[in-house]
């Protein structure tokens, strides 16, 4: 989760992203404050489900990946 009142980066979708893959595991990112234009665009082409977290706590998703992971049921 990124706690940064600013949109996060493209840089820290990658570096996810990357992280995911030595750790054979799937990625799912968390913002407070959206996400920079690149690092939607960086999200939806690397198929990380992109998350906001509303006022109330509850993740919001942003893109196809982070639906297709609701209906999913995770």
């Amino acid at each position: 989760m990124d706690p940064s009142t600013r949109p996060s980066t493209l840089r820290a979708v990658e570096c996810l992203w990357l992280n995911s893959l030595s750790a054979s595991a799937q990625p799912v990112f968390f913002s407070l404050a959206g996400y920079a234009h690149d690092a939607r665009g960086r999200g939806d082409d690397l198929r990380v489900p992109l998350f906001v977290m509303d006022l109330t706590g509850t993740p919001q998703p942003v893109n196809d990946a982070a639906d297709d992971l609701i209906r999913m049921g995770a």
